[in-house]
């Protein structure tokens, strides 16, 4: 942590010169989690005669980054069980080229890396949320695809990384989740979007041991397809439908209703609403309801926040958060709606969240944002309450430099330690810190 402290002290003095970027209408996580995030919209590349000008006209991307993780977990002195300490650094991030078009058609490629930079050489004091399953660093192809793009359609085919309810990359740790398949967006008039998608394998922190490796979305599935339908009411609110089939586990309609609220230059609101059917296929376990929604109240620079959702389940099921972060409101840094279901199968559970932000531009600090988030996962007498409470600061130091830092105070209530599959589920505390530099 305090390896973490120095570096970006460091790297503030050597680059506050820079001149600041523009900031963005609303910074900070607590909004960037909430509005706006399927929206797609076409930036078409630049074109080419042929081939061999294509890769002429090929232009590379990266976002370098360096990231810092320190985790400490409670012990349980009745049963014998020590407290524990364990961090981690690495140095890596997304590295690739794009080309030209020929056609509308354009090859994109990714790197993702990984690799130990001043890490505990002793393997009980390594974190590993950054590395593989043997705590080493490691380098793979997360992207590697054909994408043909004009006014109106885009199609990726190849290892792809996209942004849907139940599949999207939840870039938390050191790379992204990617996929493997096909993905479609078709834009109709102003006003109305379509989406498709077929996708048979993953990879990224959220896909389990190994993120480094492509793998099935369940065990003997052919993976997901699906697809949605967006109305854009206007520049600021839009409703969608989404269908997702995930072989061998469930089907889930998803519908979400989001916008904003102007009342003045100071002052605006966003607001959400969500609801999601999943049904049970081939025995899987998971089925359920979720109702959700989620306001806003923007102050100038302050925002204050609250989010509620209704999870109800029953027959010993469980709800998916699907293959990424989720889309449920109440999410929080670590524990999520698919996290604690799984604690307490067949019972409906209530999630509560309140956040706090603070936009610090009117102190003279551009892009810099201070916020406060605190949920509450409550089924009584069960080992699926839980709260947690995050502290996230953001600072968009330039166009091409980031840092971003939350720590997060997990508190699990009512577990039951008698059982030994339960004691792991211990009350913890992590911080993480992630600076970024992309061209």
């Amino acid at each position: 942590m305090k390896k973490m402290l120095i570096m970006s002290v460091l790297f503030f003095s050597l680059f506050a010169q820079e001149e600041a970027g523009a900031k963005k209408e609303e910074g900070g996580l607590i909004h960037m989690k909430q509005e706006g995030r399927y929206k797609v919209v076409p930036v078409l590349p630049e074109k080419a005669a042929d081939l061999d000008q294509a890769f002429d006209y090929a232009k590379p991307f990266a976002v370098f980054r360096l990231a810092d993780i320190f985790v400490e977990q409670d012990g349980l002195q009745a049963y014998g069980i020590d407290g524990s300490k364990s961090s981690g650094t690495a140095f890596g991030g997304i590295f690739g080229f794009e080309t030209a078009a020929v056609y509308g058609l354009q090859l994109h490629m990714g790197a993702y890396v990984s690799q130990k930079c001043c890490s505990p050489s002793d393997p009980q004091k390594l974190n590993t949320e950054f590395f593989d399953a043997q705590g080493d660093g490691f380098v793979y192809m997360g992207e590697a695809s054909v994408v043909y793009e004009n006014r109106m359609l885009e199609v990726k085919a190849g290892r792809i990384r996209i942004e849907t309810p139940y599949a999207d990359s939840d870039d938390i740790r050191m790379v992204p989740n990617s996929f493997e398949g096909v993905w479609g967006n078709l834009n109709i008039g102003e006003h109305w979007q379509i989406q498709a998608y077929a996708l048979s394998r993953w990879a990224g922190v959220d896909s389990g041991d190994d993120p480094n490796k492509f793998k099935a979305f369940v065990d003997g599935g052919y993976g997901l397809s699906g697809g949605s339908l967006t109305y854009n009411i206007d520049d600021d609110n839009d409703l969608s439908l989404w269908y997702y089939n995930v072989a061998k586990e469930s089907d889930i309609v998803y519908a979400e209703g989001t916008g904003h609220l102007n009342f003045s230059e100071r002052f605006h609101m966003e607001w959400g609403i969500q609801g999601a059917h999943i049904r049970e296929l081939a025995g899987s376990g998971v089925a359920g309801d979720v109702a959700g929604g989620m306001l806003i109240a923007d102050f100038d620079t302050l925002y204050v926040g609250s989010a509620y959702n209704h999870v109800f389940t029953k027959n010993n099921a469980i709800i998916s958060d699907g293959f990424g972060g989720g889309p449920y409101y109440t999410s929080l840094d670590e524990q999520t709606i698919g996290a604690v279901s799984e604690l307490a199968p067949g019972k409906d559970l209530k999630v509560f969240r309140i956040a706090l932000g603070l936009d610090l531009t009117a102190l003279g600090v551009k892009g810099l944002n201070l916020e406060f988030v605190h949920g509450h996962f409550l089924v009584e007498k069960s080992p699926a309450e839980v709260e947690e409470s995050d502290v996230m600061l953001t600072y968009t130091i330039t166009d091409r430099w980031y840092l971003e830092s939350i720590y997060s105070n997990v508190n699990m209530i009512n577990v039951d330690y008698t059982d030994p599959d339960n004691r792991e589920l211990r009350d913890f505390r992590r911080l993480v810190t992630r600076l970024d530099y992309a061209f």
